[in-house]
């Protein structure tokens, strides 16, 4: 079955926002209510059954986004503690809203308000939230099959708020710091400015090598301009009949090229 368009539509472009602001909002709260991980990964989100979730935090619970409700909640012990509407709300009033909550509760957070700025109502097409969310499946299927075939050192697969993108990191070395270490990135971006519509990316970068440039084959591109690497638009893949089937082929061929590029690297595939 293929997979839904949804980039195009005439209220996307808000909606987007609207989720990415939301998105933005729960890792920000996340970040700060969990102790630091390797590689930062306490900023980003788990994909849930129903929506995204923060990770379990220290006073017990996690906070959840529920695509299809627009709702927010906050679950311990798999009981709802409470629930929060998005509709309705800004990005700014909805995190105002939720540390009142908490406080009620008691539990009092201070998060970064670096990203909470945004006071513009949530414009939120439910439709294109169902699409979004359905493609966000999709491809976290894929990524996640193709992540089961290689083995050594990687990070989760994770949606990051900042960026919105889901995403892992694969390294050919014991050393994991994405920092300094040679790595291979894996992701699908439903937006970055310089590319409005949703994508599949790969980079691969090492300190003597910078990020590697390679011909790629179709459905693949080589781009140099808003990253360096691997660059297939996801409206050119989600009608494929596999496309799981072809992510992975497309993926395990940029993989075993550049991962024997990157120094002490192996394709170290199962």
């Amino acid at each position: 079955m293929a997979l839904p368009s949804f980039a195009s539509a005439a209220n996307w472009e808000k909606t987007r926002d609207s989720l990415h602001q939301i998105a933005q909002a729960l890792g920000a709260i996340g970040a700060v209510c969990a102790d630091p991980l390797p590689n930062e990964l306490h900023f980003s989100l788990d994909v849930a059954a129903q929506g995204v979730s923060t990770r379990i935090m220290r006073c017990g619970g996690e906070l959840c986004f529920d695509f299809d409700a627009l709702q927010l909640s906050f679950v311990r012990g798999g009981c709802k503690v409470f629930t929060l509407d998005a509709a309705g709300q800004s990005q700014l009033s909805l995190m105002r809203r939720l540390l009142a909550i908490f406080d009620d509760c008691g539990y009092g957070i201070q998060p970064s308000m670096k990203h909470i700025s945004a006071e513009q109502t949530f414009e939120i097409d439910r439709g294109l939230v169902a699409a979004y969310f359905s493609a966000l499946n999709g491809v976290y299927t894929a990524l996640a099959r193709f992540r089961a075939k290689l083995s050594g050192t990687m990070t989760p697969l994770v949606l990051w708020p900042h960026h919105f993108d889901l995403a892992f990191i694969w390294f050919p070395t014991p050393q994991a710091d994405e920092q300094s270490a040679p790595q291979i990135a894996y992701g699908f971006s439903p937006f970055s400015p310089g590319l409005e519509k949703p994508y599949l990316y790969a980079y691969a970068w090492s300190a003597s090598t910078g990020y590697l440039r390679m011909p790629l084959q179709a459905p693949a591109q080589a781009v140099a301009d808003v990253y360096t690497g691997l660059y297939a638009a996801y409206d050119d893949l989600r009608d494929r009949p596999d496309f799981n089937g072809v992510v992975e082929k497309m993926l395990l061929r940029y993989h075993q090229q550049a991962a024997s590029k990157l120094p002490q690297a192996d394709s170290h595939q199962a």
